[in-house]
């Protein structure tokens, strides 16, 4: 169970300020010293690297990728049974002082749900 770590969800309907309100948070909560994750749900596919470049072709060949830059660091992992969001969420939590989680109402952790214009 998460309910013992370091993470909150922030959910609501699409347009209702979710990437917003994380978005305002993180400056404050990083100038209070707190290491900061934000994990972002997507139901549609991510596109992290350009199609055709060496971290990309071993990614679609089945490899998982380690991308490191002097600018960023980017980790891409095929799904799979093992690697569950709470397991991942847990892993975060070794690193991180708060895990931020977007838009995903069924994880077992305190969340705030933002209502849109349309909802009351």
């Amino acid at each position: 169970m998460l309910a013992n770590l370091p993470v909150f969800g922030i959910c609501g309907s699409s347009g209702s300020g979710k990437t917003t309100l994380i978005e305002k948070l993180l400056p404050r909560l990083l100038a209070r010293g707190l290491s900061v994750a934000a994990v972002k749900q997507c139901s549609h596919g991510i596109v992290v690297d350009q199609p055709g470049k060496d971290s990309d072709r071993f990614f679609r060949s089945g490899a998982d990728v380690f991308i490191n830059s002097p600018e960023e660091r980017i980790f891409r992992i095929h799904p799979s049974n093992d690697n569950k969001l709470s397991y991942k969420l847990k892993t975060l939590c070794l690193y991180y002082d708060l895990v931020l989680v977007e838009g995903r109402k069924n994880i077992s952790s305190p969340k705030v749900w933002l209502l849109s214009d349309n909802e009351s």
